[in-house]
């Protein structure tokens, strides 16, 4: 949620912890043999995943440490509601981490222009990413600053069981997925789809950041918004606020007190047929013993190109200042190979490698989200590059029109006419 993408505050107390915590084995740390010193190097990684703290430790740093005798890497988590604020403390302080775990879009590029990071174009540490993979880490130019480690996807999660017992086919337009909805709601058995407004994040990321590509065509109304050309208000955009709007009439009784969790409490126990989520709640969707499958936003019309949200989640950058340059580059580099990626995606089934190379799943559910990636133009979340670093950030004002959308009658029309507004009062493209 928005916690993830914005810096939050940390307390004066709580910072001086993170940073005597970290201040034994920071960038000012152990000699370097590849500095010419000739002893081991230590190498701490500053990331917010406290809970991969085991993975990390017992088997991906293992597998890096076999291959590179010599340097040793200390994962270092910081909670994900703190993470911002401590390495900002931390690196302005001299007691950085030499790598760090890289957030995606507007916070990160604030700190590239702070002089967070050390710059990777060229190195090989990104030759196996295209563009598009690395855009959540670069400078305005374009340029490279940290090595994509993982995406999420978004689609629409479906109980099989249900689809056999009612005759029904996957939908691949947004006919067909109308007409699927109203054959479940007819049967008066199940609920058609899982999913309320109480919180509006979810709005956003799993349904209009989901279907809305394919209406915007992706990059092109994304990149559109971020450079003027184009407006909430033109008719792609009213189209993919309508088209979510027309999922009103198959939501649940009391939708709007609907949360998150109950969303998927709803599914897992059979109640409803189809939920629209995150890949990362792979684990989540299947913990009762469903047969579950997942399909991709449906396209407007037949035969039009798909878009699949796939967004950046982490990555991971050197610390300009760290003291260990060439063993953090030598990690860099690892983090980019088929090794490294197979390791990462496997051991934490709904993320998935952004690299160039095929990666396959262990996990039958996770290869099949990947598979929607296939013959599908990749883009991230509409508003969180550049569009949501003012106020009012247009990430957040999504929320909460989609929620007036569903709970008091908001028209597409008014929904991003007011949106646009909002953006308009402080983004200046051309600036």
């Amino acid at each position: 949620m928005r916690s993830k993408f914005a810096p939050i505050a940390i307390t004066a107390a709580a910072a001086s912890l993170v940073l005597v915590g970290l201040a034994g084995c920071s960038s000012g740390g152990t000699p370097s043999s590849t500095d010419g010193g000739g002893d081991d190097v230590t190498l701490t990684l500053a990331t917010w995943r406290t809970e991969d703290t085991a993975m990390w430790e017992d088997e991906i740093i293992p597998a890096f440490e076999a291959s590179h005798p010599g340097i040793t890497v200390e994962y270092a988590p910081v909670g994900t509601d703190d993470y911002n604020a401590a390495m900002q403390s931390q690196i302005e302080g001299g007691t950085g981490a030499d790598l760090i775990m890289c957030r995606p879009f507007d916070v990160n590029r604030a700190w590239i222009e702070d002089g967070y990071f050390e710059p990777l174009a060229g190195t090989d540490a990104v030759k196996s990413f295209d563009e598009t993979a690395l855009a959540a880490w670069t400078d305005v130019d374009g340029n490279p600053f940290c090595v994509p480690i993982a995406s999420v996807l978004a689609g629409f999660y479906y109980n099989t069981a249900i689809f056999d017992e009612l005759g029904l086919k996957v939908p691949t337009t947004q006919a067909e997925f109308i007409d699927v909805l109203g054959t479940i709601k007819d049967s008066g058995k199940y609920t058609p789809l899982a999913l309320g407004s109480a919180d509006g994040w979810q709005l956003a990321y799993n349904v209009l950041y989901s279907m809305g590509p394919n209406y915007w065509k992706g990059e092109d109304g994304r990149l559109g918004l971020i450079d003027g050309t184009q407006k909430l208000t033109d008719p792609d955009f009213v189209a993919a606020f309508q088209a979510f709007a027309d999922l009103k009439p198959y939501l649940p009784d009391g939708y709007e007190s609907l949360t998150y969790e109950d969303m998927m409490q709803l599914f897992t126990l059979g109640k409803a047929a189809i939920i629209p989520d995150g890949s990362w709640d792979i684990s989540a969707a299947t913990a009762t013993g469903l047969d579950v499958d997942v399909f991709g936003a449906p396209v407007a019309e037949a035969g039009d190109q798909r878009y699949q949200q796939e967004m950046p989640d982490q990555g991971i950058g050197m610390n300009a200042k760290s003291t260990h340059k060439e063993a953090a580059q030598e990690f860099l580099d690892w983090l980019a190979t088929p090794e490294f990626q197979s390791l990462y995606v496997n051991k934490l089934p709904g993320f998935f490698s952004m690299g160039t190379e095929a990666v396959t799943y262990d996990n039958e559910l996770a290869q099949k989200f990947a598979d929607l990636k296939t013959d599908a133009k990749l883009t991230p979340r509409l508003a969180l590059d550049r569009l949501s670093a003012g106020t009012p950030p247009l990430d957040d004002e999504i929320w909460v029109a989609l929620q007036n959308m569903y709970n008091s009658g908001l028209s597409a029309e008014d929904a991003t006419a007011e949106l646009q507004a909002g953006l308009d009062s402080w983004y200046k493209p051309a600036q």
